[in-house]
């Protein structure tokens, strides 16, 4: 059951509200889903992402691999560190993070880089959220200050990167479109209306409702291939797919690595997932229903892994490699991480406490039944002619 808003937090859900019902009625009632996830998570000042709530942790909404400790930054770190070592020395040596949430990787990954005298010329962090990059750049000055001489942060990637690119969660909140399959067997988008019985309260203001003409015949063709059944619901991620086409074509020396949750596309649209993979977290609770709280949660679809290798394949990128977190960490040498970490300590007791908690990050990233098997890996390099050392335990590229 979900907590009851507070004052604040109605009012500013409200607000919200009274934005996206204004648009509906502008576009004669309906609107896509996808122009409302957009609204929900990034309408300036009033969107889940643009807001000024805390989002990440115990406090907010959900805790990320980061949060948990240092580990998953340090084998992230030796997965650029590779990278970095074999890019082009002449040039610019960059490491472009995506959507940086709390800036703890991004400080993980540079003093980690730094003790393997690795540091790269220039950190870039794209970030769209005026509130979450100032929240970045307190952590920097408190923690690391004079990081700051290397770190550039940006609302676009104008460059050529020489480096690695990365993005942890970032693509299940780029917004997607629902389709839903009709007695034809055509995909009709699913989009988002006004309820007009709307009163406040247990009410949601917003309701589903399919759209009267069919998907476009390019998205039509594509779904058809997958033999839906009637009724069967699902998104598709084409601002995702824009996405990597867009970066991976700024990738001139690299690697590419992009770490969510989600599948293959035979196991996207498994007939077990008929109703799709959208979900929404609110105070450390899951749940399905994108129109309940505008603003004040997230919104996230799983990613359809095939479709990244497709879109990467059209600007010319090399598929590096794609398996599950789990082997990916260990491949980068999260054990060796561990024991290197208590080596930090003299204290016995310090010692034993810190063994536990590490420990427990192991848990939560690698088992299957945590973070270890739904997360996963997949990475693009050009111009590079080495393998990945994430990839070295675990290579699931023929899934795609």
């Amino acid at each position: 059951m979900l907590n009851v808003l507070n004052e604040l937090q109605a009012a500013h859900s409200e607000q919200l509200r009274r934005e996206i019902s204004k648009l509906i009625e502008s576009k004669r009632g309906w609107i896509g889903f996808d122009l409302f996830m957009d609204l929900a998570l990034y309408a300036p000042g009033m969107g889940y992402y643009s807001g000024g709530a805390r989002k990440f942790g115990e406090q907010g909404d959900f805790v990320t691999a980061p949060m948990m400790g240092p580990l998953f930054g340090r084998c992230l770190a030796n997965q650029c560190a590779e990278v970095l070592a074999r890019c082009d020395q002449s040039k610019c040596r960059s490491v472009v993070e995506f959507g940086a949430g709390n800036g703890e990787l991004m400080l993980e990954i540079l003093m980690h880089l730094e003790l393997q005298k690795l540091l790269p010329d220039a950190y870039v962090v794209l970030e769209t959220s005026a509130d979450l990059q100032e929240r970045q750049r307190r952590l920097i000055e408190t923690s690391k200050p004079e990081y700051l001489e290397i770190i550039r942060w940006s609302n676009r990637l104008d460059e050529k990167i020489n480096g690695i690119i990365i993005a942890n969660e970032l693509l299940d909140a780029i917004p997607v479109k629902r389709f839903e399959i009709d007695e034809n067997y055509m995909a009709r988008e699913l989009g988002v209306i006004l309820n007009e019985g709307y009163s406040g309260a247990d009410t949601n203001a917003f309701l589903w409702k399919t759209a009267k003409e069919p998907f476009e015949s390019v998205v039509q063709d594509r779904l058809k291939q997958l033999q839906f059944e009637i009724g069967y619901q699902s998104e598709i991620g084409l601002q995702a797919e824009a996405w990597v086409r867009s970066i991976g074509d700024k990738l001139e020396n690299g690697a590419m690595v992009l770490i969510d949750y989600g599948f293959p596309a035979s196991e996207y649209y498994h007939y077990d997932r008929r109703a799709g993979t959208l979900m929404c977290h609110f105070q450390h609770t899951a749940h399905d229903d994108p129109f309940r709280y505008p603003g004040l949660q997230d919104i996230t679809a799983h990613v359809d892994f095939s479709a990244v290798y497709g879109a990467a394949t059209e600007v010319n990128l090399d598929l590096a490699g794609y398996c599950d977190q789990a082997s990916f960490l260990m491949s980068l040498g999260i054990l060796d991480e561990y024991q290197k970490a208590l080596g930090d300590s003299y204290d016995q007791d310090q010692t034993s406490r810190k063994s536990l908690e590490m420990a427990q990050q192991i848990k939560k990233l690698t088992l299957p039944h945590e973070m270890g098997e739904l997360f996963k890996v997949i990475a693009f390099t050009r111009n590079f002619d080495y393998p990945l050392k994430g990839f070295e335990m675990q290579n699931r590229a023929g899934r795609l």
